[in-house]
């Protein structure tokens, strides 16, 4: 396999693993981990389709692309581990179902 497969390869792995951990966990910093890893895998899938598209080369434009989502999605993290704070200290737990609370 050549370098831009292995790193497909890759990406599906992180893929398999974000969608197990958003899937799966009831915890809201687990939750945000696995989405972290998917925005994580996405990046990867683009930069490997990018190196397969021209051989040896990679595009300058993937790589600005990959900056900026990592970026944002570094912003969305920080959000989120936030909103998580809050709500734990509101209503003591970090359980995703315990949410229902708040309903009005």
């Amino acid at each position: 396999m050549t370098d831009p497969e292995v790193l497909l390869a890759c990406s599906i792995a992180l893929l398999a693993i974000g969608l197990y951990g958003v899937l799966t966990k009831r915890n809201l910093l687990r939750l945000i981990i696995g989405l972290e890893i998917l925005v994580n895998a996405a990046c990867l899938c683009f930069a490997a389709l990018s190196a397969m598209s021209q051989p040896g080369r990679a595009d300058p434009l993937a790589g600005a692309i990959i900056m900026i989502v990592l970026a944002i999605g570094g912003c969305i993290a920080a959000f989120g581990l936030v909103l998580a704070l809050a709500i734990y200290k509101r209503l003591g737990t970090l359980d995703a179902w315990a949410l229902r609370k708040l309903r009005g």
